[in-house]
């Protein structure tokens, strides 16, 4: 008896050492990145152990309001990240250079956190036909350039897709390029109850200040009507809001300024 247990756990013992660990991270993808970007060193869900196969490329699964002529230096938008298939989906995005520099800065969603220096992934894998993340990034300053978009996803536990998404930066933009608002300041920061607003109008035109939540949803107006030439600051009270960060947007005529502010209260 006591021979056929040991090698019992000899067998076990050689199994054990011929076969990789898997592990598993139903709770996000590892914080040094899995994205398949040339700064990860091309690892992805695979390289963890967790999935199986090589990955493939694929298309349309990150997707965002980020215009077609390029994102605007200091400007938040909502990325969208959608998974089909059957079984547990999960994803690690992550906006780089491709020297691994990470680009602007990221903000969760609902069902997602952000790890490691600049990456989302999944808070829990999501078991669903289509599973749906979304989450903020504000464009890094005037200069970057084309930013990636890398990111790697489960579809289930044999199939990993990757894929790319570049955007550009747009040409002559910013803050003192925009042709009718400059000098724009926000404080206290972080804020409470109340929120001082102030900016130069270059030229007259219809002002909108609304007040916007991490995933892009108006929450109030501020203000709005038409405002004339010349400089402007009024103190705003701040609806009674959860912890966190928001977004004062303020439209001038057709242009459309973002600053992320951290409301406390």
């Amino acid at each position: 008896m006591k021979r056929k247990l040991l090698y019992s756990i000899v067998i076990f013992a050689i199994i054990g050492i011929s076969i990789p660990t898997i592990q598993s991270y139903p709770t996000g993808a590892p914080s040094d990145g899995r994205t398949g970007s040339p700064g990860d060193g091309g690892k992805t869900c695979v390289t963890s152990g967790c999935h199986s196969g090589g990955p493939t490329d694929a298309t349309g699964i990150i997707t965002s309001n980020i215009p077609a002529e390029g994102y605007t230096p200091g400007t938040s938008y909502t990325i969208t990240v959608t998974v089909d298939g059957s079984g547990k989906k999960g994803l690690c995005v992550s906006p780089q250079k491709t020297d691994g520099t990470i680009m602007g800065t990221l903000t969760a969603g609902a069902g997602n956190q952000v790890t490691g220096a600049g990456y989302i992934t999944h808070t829990s894998a999501i078991s669903t036909a289509t599973a749906l993340w979304t989450f903020t990034w504000v464009a890094p300053v005037k200069g970057s350039g084309p930013v990636g978009f890398y990111g790697a996803f489960a579809n289930n536990r044999n199939t990993v897709r990757k894929t790319l998404v570049t955007v550009n930066e747009k040409v002559a933009s910013g803050v003192n390029e925009n042709n009718a608002l400059t000098h724009l300041s926000l404080y206290p920061n972080p804020a409470s109850h109340s929120l001082n607003v102030g900016f130069d109008l270059k030229k007259a035109g219809k002002v909108r200040i609304t007040l916007i939540d991490i995933t892009g949803k108006e929450i109030s107006t501020l203000n709005e009507g038409n405002f004339s030439m010349g400089f402007f600051e009024e103190a705003f009270t701040l609806p009674t809001l959860n912890s966190g960060i928001y977004f004062i947007a303020i439209q001038v005529n057709d242009e459309v300024l973002n600053r992320k502010i951290l409301i406390q209260q």
